[in-house]
């Protein structure tokens, strides 16, 4: 057993972080509908009241953890933003930085082959290593709290499919109020519910495989979200470029259950 495992306590279950979460993001939940009603600000400060609600999980978490362990366990918590050390097969950093891409490229070839226009890029790609830091920091302020305090116990419990299935549901009802307004109809959003669920399948099996470590979790998150400024979003055209996206997204998260396993998501089929 590791020495973070024995430093849990039968106290650490994730349902108080989930509910502490909760509580913290409220406030920008309001805020966030104020300004798409243009009751205080406007529909612009969306992404501002996002980037803030992504601090919750790590406030959430090193609240807890500071009550439950103190300080020492607090920086072993933060500490994990930084955990290269675990990955012990470097081939998995290409893997988290790789797959990413792969699905936001598959998913521009089925637009083009549909007929439909690309939008323009926010970004160039050749943005990517500037905006990727950014990204990383917003990734961390959510991992470190998602992967780094909540699964574990739930892989624990419910086995490691099982358990990326519920976070993957929760993580998606913790944007569902920006998504309520954000979103254009019922296609887009259901997709991406649906691309949220996946992709959370898909951080595990990289954190799982890379060592369990939360910097891996990290890196997938903030390549696939600065990957939507530095290429053409996809899910901005209509419903099927949204739908495209999560089914691309959909697919890889039932291969990589397939080949890898749902218990743990690491024992690789096809290995000698």
């Amino acid at each position: 057993m590791s020495q973070e495992s024995q430093s849990r306590t039968p106290t650490d279950s994730p349902t108080a972080f989930f509910a502490l979460t909760f509580v913290l993001a409220a406030p920008f939940y309001i805020l966030n509908a104020l300004a798409y009603l243009e009751i205080l600000g406007g529909p612009g400060m969306g992404p501002v009241y996002i980037a803030l609600l992504t601090i919750t999980p790590i406030a959430s978490a090193s609240l807890l953890t500071l009550r439950r362990r103190g300080r020492k366990g607090l920086k072993q918590l933060l500490r994990k933003i930084f955990d290269l050390g675990r990955i012990g097969n470097c081939r998995w950093y290409g893997a988290i930085v790789l797959l990413p891409l792969l699905i936001s490229l598959l998913s521009l070839g089925g637009i083009l082959l549909s007929g439909a226009r690309l939008p323009p890029a926010m970004l160039p790609l050749a943005a990517l290593p500037v905006v990727l830091p950014f990204f990383f920091v917003l990734a961390a302020a959510e991992e470190t709290g998602w992967m780094g305090h909540a699964f574990e116990p739930m892989e624990a419990r419910y086995g490691a499919l099982r358990a990326a299935l519920l976070l993957g549901v929760i993580w998606a009802i913790w944007h569902l109020p920006f998504f309520v307004l954000m979103m254009p109809g019922a296609i887009v959003f259901s997709a991406q519910v649906v691309t949220l669920v996946s992709t959370r399948v898909l951080i595990v099996w990289a954190y799982n495989n890379a060592g369990k470590s939360v910097f891996a979790s990290i890196l997938f998150h903030a390549m696939t979200n600065a990957l939507m400024l530095t290429l053409p979003n996809t899910t901005t055209i209509g419903t099927l470029g949204p739908a495209i996206s999560s089914g691309l997204v959909l697919s890889a998260a039932v291969v990589v259950t397939l080949l890898w396993g749902p218990q743990t998501l690491t024992r690789y089929r096809l290995a000698r």
